[in-house]
């Protein structure tokens, strides 16, 4: 049995509880102890936690670490090769990040999971949802309104392009062909988005029939359906139809909020893709005019849709939605949640509830007994400064089941 001790944190573990000063022990992989300070324990090694934070793995539920181009094609003008070496940086760099479960929310063939998990990558947890389900003339049909023929298919094994169907018998075969394939839960666009050239932000996608034939194959698989939804009508179908998670949830009202407290659904905001931080804003890709004048609109009410599903009660969990080459710095989105929910809240956003809307809140999320040891080190008071979380150099150690595969400054050693 190893035994790893990290020694002069300050624990933040993810529950709710006020930060602390304790040790955190390690072993085999999972959170053994928390024992309080002066308690001696034995080490086979020593992390030197001193002047930072203790945290949980970091987690994100809205990743497209296999869109590195522009849509409408996922690798834009790359090759095959350069794309797949491409996706193996994003993937490898979200690890040194902090990020040590993800929820790939489209894009990402499944094969890309099952190469983490046989460690022929370093990389996240992946839960892979495979190629997004959407409707002809919906958010993921990418072609211009002249074009009659998809130039982009998926390849599977390789490219997880948008499945294009109409009908609940058409959706339910999708949703099977994702199933087969390795997706561990299912998206469909429920409604309009920023970046696509032909469908409306207002208009509603997919009926609630064919909503419900995507839960019900889901559920038959035992997971669930995350639906894209920016306005309130798309969210009430969505959760009329028992789907499980709204991803951005911009423009939510009243009403649509109350029923989803009634659902038990989770919203998934996602704002730093609309208003990029300065360390981040010469890498969003450019927009039309028409997709600008969406995500002016939308950037104009989502923090004030966050506010809202806060007050209701509606679990918020939390998703960076990054697309492109280069996706470091995802946690700049917990920076930005933070500025509207209080830094606590959006650490616990990005840890335990997202751990409960993946299903996995017995194996991460909080630094407890019996888990998983996915944790991090943040330079300083993070609850404090919570800017350090997502910058190049605030988080000096991540631990990934046991592991340390980030040590910048030579925190562990023999005990």
């Amino acid at each position: 049995m190893t035994r790893i001790v990290i020694r002069g944190a300050t624990l933040v573990d993810g529950t709710g509880h006020d930060p602390e000063a304790r040790d955190l022990v390690v072993e085999d992989g999972r959170i053994a102890a928390a024992p309080g300070p002066g308690r001696a324990v034995r080490a086979d090694m020593v992390i030197d936690g001193s002047g930072t934070t203790l945290l949980p793995g970091l987690t994100d539920a809205h990743v497209h670490m296999g869109i590195v181009g522009r849509p409408p094609s996922l690798q834009g003008e790359r090759s095959l090769v350069e794309y797949v070496l491409i996706v193996k940086q994003v993937i490898e760099q979200t690890l040194l990040d902090g990020f040590t479960t993800v929820r790939d929310a489209g894009g990402l063939e499944p094969v890309w999971a099952r190469m983490v998990e046989d460690g022929r990558i370093r990389g996240p947890r992946i839960l892979p949802s495979g190629s997004m389900i959407t409707q002809t003339g919906g958010h993921g049909d990418f072609r211009a309104a002249h074009e009659a023929v998809h130039r982009h298919s998926p390849i599977p094994g390789i490219l997880a392009s948008p499945e294009v169907v109409d009908g609940p018998d058409a959706v339910r075969r999708a949703v099977r062909e994702q199933l087969r394939r390795g997706a561990t839960q299912v998206k469909l666009f429920v409604s309009g988005g920023v970046v696509s050239p032909t469908d409306p932000l207002d208009s509603i996608q997919f009926s609630v029939a064919e909503i419900a034939a995507a839960v019900e194959v889901a559920a038959s698989w035992g997971t669930y359906v995350l639906v894209h939804a920016h306005t309130s009508p798309a969210m009430r179908n969505a959760v009329e139809a028992g789907a499980r998670s709204i991803e951005h949830g911009s423009i939510l009202d009243e009403e649509t909020a109350e029923r989803i407290v009634a659902a038990g659904a989770f919203i998934v905001p996602t704002l730093i893709v609309l208003d990029p931080p300065a360390a981040m804003s010469d890498r969003m890709p450019s927009l039309t005019t028409a997709e600008e004048a969406k995500l002016a609109r939308v950037s104009a009410a989502s923090r004030g849709s966050v506010r809202l599903a806060r007050d209701a009660g509606i679990p918020l969990g939390s998703g960076s939605d990054l697309i492109g080459p280069d996706q470091a710095g995802r946690a700049w989105e917990i920076v930005e949640k933070a500025r509207v929910i209080g830094p606590m809240a959006a650490i616990e956003s990005a840890t335990r509830v997202n751990a409960v809307l993946f299903g996995l809140s017995d194996r991460i999320g909080t630094l407890e007994p019996g888990k998983d040891a996915d944790l991090i080190l943040v330079r300083g008071d993070a609850l404090a400064r919570i800017d350090a979380i997502a910058e190049p150099d605030g988080v000096p150690l991540v631990m990934r089941r046991g592991a340390i595969v980030r040590d910048d400054e030579g925190r562990a050693s023999a005990g």
